[in-house]
């Protein structure tokens, strides 16, 4: 793949992760290049080996790990800021993602002092 197409998908993954507070869509990422979602969803899958939506997830689900260790927000309040469509929805793709619960992640690693 061509330089170019790399400098794009890095913008790309960049952008998805300082964005990761809201509901970010393919759209969004596909304009913030001046791209079209096919385009994107291409090359990410090529250059990448996964898709978009998949990246968006996993930067949602890291944040979500941090908050979770240092803060002291509630899951409910995590959710929301993260954009996800339900709390019960954001345990259960955590859960499934980790193999903990968010409780039982932040039990083992909370870092309030």
């Amino acid at each position: 793949a061509s330089d170019v197409y790399k400098r794009q998908i890095y913008a790309c993954m960049n952008y998805i992760r300082s964005h990761t507070n809201e509901a970010i869509r393919l759209e969004d990422v596909a304009a913030h290049i001046d791209r079209s979602t096919s385009f994107i969803a291409k090359k990410f899958k090529s250059e990448l080996g996964f898709n978009p939506g998949a990246y968006i997830s996993r930067c949602k689900l890291e944040e979500a790990k941090s908050l979770l260790t240092y803060s002291d927000k509630t899951l409910s309040e995590i959710s929301n800021y993260l954009c996800f469509s339900s709390q019960a929805y954001f345990q259960t793709v955590f859960k499934k993602k980790y193999g903990l619960t968010p409780t039982q992640y932040r039990n083992q690693t909370h870092k309030i002092y």
